[in-house]
């Protein structure tokens, strides 16, 4: 089930019921069977991946603490890590490796009936980070595997995020959680924050976005604006999903990070790498980029660095080329800015100065995300062809099919941006409540029109 289907407003308030009512002891047990029974509302039989890849990284944390030979230690944690990038490798990259090959082979590769679990790339990266922290000695075992598989399964943050570290996550699991009213109203302060970003304006902003890049010959005034729809689109998109999943959490007495921190304000490629995904960025950053020497080996390595851990980044995404060109793309703006810093360059304090390299930043992001919403890299090309071209507005706002109505409309959602910010994730404010039913109402209006099909799935669901 999605976040927003009303199947999940159902789901919700059951799971947090029976978790209040449950004594402590047995509310990991409720808690796990919530998740299974979320996460099998997908696919019940790769409902078995996930406890699989739970149960291997689960053994290996235990061969890992008995264990001290060092040879052993590290055949335990080469498994370990085996299965759970194997696993990832086939179901999401088989076809597209296999297709590359045959490609350059000068053959045709008729792609694989392989369905990509729900949430894979999310939950073999937490197993992934628990089991390197064990064998690094930054986190004892887990020794419950229910424990363990719920780190895993945890249904608020299983299917997109954000990637949790156990070390975070698993004491708030087991710990005896107090639900109070300071954490029910900011629960539904994010719950109701995250369905305005998805309902209200990402999915309003997604049909134009599609409608742009599905054209065959799309004006080139058309593929600039749906650009910038897109930028507007995946961010309340995912930001929408993690405030949903936060609020979820929040309920059951958890606590999830905050993945998206205004990443459109950064005054920087680096500054909007530390806001936008954090999880995934802070992820990379312990795992790929640190023990690749990071910044402690000379510039020269700390570049290549770089570039590995964004074209990893943009591979991570999806399995196709115009993800891994988006990934060497940011990995270019950030050596680039990095490069300017250590000449003495781009230290802006004025505040005019700081507003454009705001603009600048939203400018350089924005024109990456054409390669990360075209369908191939061949597609991306041909909307940069048609960007370059001469513009012809009338013809664009057709093949948007924006009206004046739809601009005005996306002008006052819009401008709303800054009050649902506060909304979600600013400190427990009784005097916010008249906003708290403001947005319900906007929230329950838009989702029943769900079942009509005005929603569009969450972008991330993919990766």
């Amino acid at each position: 089930m999605s976040f927003d289907s009303g199947t999940y407003l159902l789901f919700l308030p059951a799971a947090v019921l029976l978790h209040r009512l449950c004594p402590h002891r047995g509310r990991w047990a409720v808690l796990l069977l919530a998740s299974l029974f979320f996460y099998a509302s997908w696919s019940l039989p790769l409902t078995g991946l996930l406890l699989a890849e739970a149960g291997v990284v689960w053994l290996a944390g235990l061969a890992l603490a008995r264990w001290r030979r060092p040879a052993l230690r590290r055949l335990a944690l080469g498994l370990a890590l085996a299965v759970c990038f194997g696993l990832l490798g086939y179901f999401k990259y088989f076809n597209f490796l296999a297709g590359s090959v045959s490609a350059l082979l000068g053959g045709t590769w008729d792609a694989w009936n392989i369905i990509l679990p729900v949430g894979c790339s999310f939950y073999t990266f937490q197993a992934v980070s628990y089991a390197i922290d064990v064998y690094r000695g930054r986190l004892e075992p887990e020794r419950h595997p229910g424990y363990l598989t719920l780190y895993l399964a945890f249904f608020p943050q299983l299917v997109a995020g954000p990637i949790e570290r156990a070390g975070d996550l698993l004491p708030q699991l087991r710990s005896e959680r107090r639900v109070g009213v300071g954490d029910v109203e900011a629960g539904l302060r994010l719950l109701l924050s995250g369905f305005f970003r998805k309902v209200v304006i990402a999915d309003f902003c997604g049909k134009f976005v599609t409608a742009a890049y599905s054209a065959p010959d799309p004006d080139g005034s058309a593929v600039f604006l749906a650009t910038l729809l897109f930028a507007v689109q995946i961010y309340c998109d995912f930001a929408g999903y993690s405030e949903i999943a936060a609020g979820s959490a929040r309920l059951l007495g958890v606590r999830l990070m905050r993945n998206f921190d205004r990443p459109y304000l950064a005054r920087g490629f680096r500054d909007f790498w530390r806001r936008w995904h954090v999880s995934l960025g802070r992820w990379f950053t312990d795992y790929v980029y640190i023990p690749l020497g990071g910044s402690r080996k000379g510039l020269a390595r700390q570049l290549l660095a770089v570039f590995i851990v964004f074209a990893l980044s943009g591979l991570w995404h999806g399995a196709e080329w115009s993800f891994v060109v988006w990934g060497l793309f940011h990995g270019a703006l950030f050596a680039g800015e990095l490069l300017a810093r250590r000449a003495g360059l781009g230290s802006v304090r004025t505040k005019a100065g700081q507003g454009l390299s705001i603009a600048l930043t939203f400018a350089a992001v924005s024109f990456g995300w054409i390669f990360f919403r075209a369908d191939s890299l061949g597609h991306a090309g041909m909307l940069l062809g048609r960007l370059f071209s001469p513009w012809d507005g009338a013809a664009g706002l057709a093949c948007l099919g924006l009206t004046v109505m739809d601009g005005v409309r996306l002008a006052l959602t819009l401008a709303l941006l800054p009050a649902v910010n506060r909304l979600g994730w600013g400190e427990d404010r009784p005097r916010e409540i008249t906003l708290v039913y403001f947005f319900l109402a906007i929230a329950v209006s838009w989702l029943i029109r769900l079942d009509s099909g005005g929603a569009g799935t969450f972008i991330y669901f993919q990766f």
